[in-house]
């Protein structure tokens, strides 16, 4: 297999000796491992790595979202994250978000220019939006009381904190406007046998809790408890 990822710190990135590290990179080098799979991790542009993919050759490409529109276009190992995107707000600001209604109330919103999350909320009417044209400056518009919400992920705020001189838990989700499952994504031409023993073999790393282990500590604990049991999430077009 030719497996293939992005930089995507803190889940991919490459380290001082140019190895591919990172905790879900280590998730995918054990799999491997116990799976028999010769061969390494390689970081290519995700744009090349998602041809390559599509078009075969043996390729597995992580993390990639499993959605409607690609489900056809490969077979699927995991999944490996979930990533919930909401409404984030302060630790220690008592804001309550029960429904969108409630969030066209607040004093301001902030969602970077061209973000999914944001053209989401231009697109169902909002007009209480900030762009700006990076995320950090969402988080720190947040922190500084100029927005009272930032759209992001639980994944993707983490970084940015770690960036910054603020906590994770100073940053808290209040609301969930969508939850994506990323997986690995095999080539079609891959044997059937070879995804059944990669996804048995992930099956097995999450029971035993080798993803937690790889997980903790980086990743929200409720996302590690909803990956560390077998099975598939309830996507609507398998129905």
């Amino acid at each position: 297999m030719k497996v293939i990822t992005e930089h995507s710190p803190p889940g991919e990135y490459l380290d001082e000796n140019g190895r591919v590290t990172g905790p879900t990179a280590e998730l995918v080098r054990e799999l491997m491992r116990r799976a028999g799979e010769p061969g390494d991790i390689a970081i290519l542009p995700w744009a090349r790595g998602y041809r390559m993919a599509q078009k075969g050759g043996n390729v597995a490409l992580f993390e990639t979202a499993r959605t409607e529109l690609r489900e056809d276009q490969f077979t699927w190992v995991g999944p490996i994250k979930r990533v919930a995107t909401g409404f984030f707000v302060r630790q220690d600001n008592d804001i309550a978000i029960e429904t969108l209604d409630d969030a066209r109330k607040l004093k301001g919103i902030c969602a970077y220019r061209g973000s999914s999350g944001g053209e989401s909320l231009l697109a169902l009417g909002f007009t209480n939006l900030e762009q700006p044209t990076q995320p950090a400056q969402c988080l720190k518009m947040l922190m500084h009381g100029r927005v009272d919400a930032w759209v992001t992920s639980d994944i993707g705020r983490i970084p940015l904190l770690a960036d910054s001189e603020y906590a994770q838990d100073d940053v808290v989700l209040a609301y969930i406007t969508s939850i994506r499952y990323l997986y690995i994504a095999m080539s079609l031409d891959t044997e059937d046998a070879k995804v059944e023993l990669w996804q048995d073999t992930l099956d097995k790393m999450k029971l035993d809790g080798t993803l937690a282990q790889y997980y903790r500590g980086t990743y929200p604990d409720d996302m590690i408890q909803a990956l560390s049991q077998p099975g598939q999430p309830d996507f609507s077009w398998l129905d």
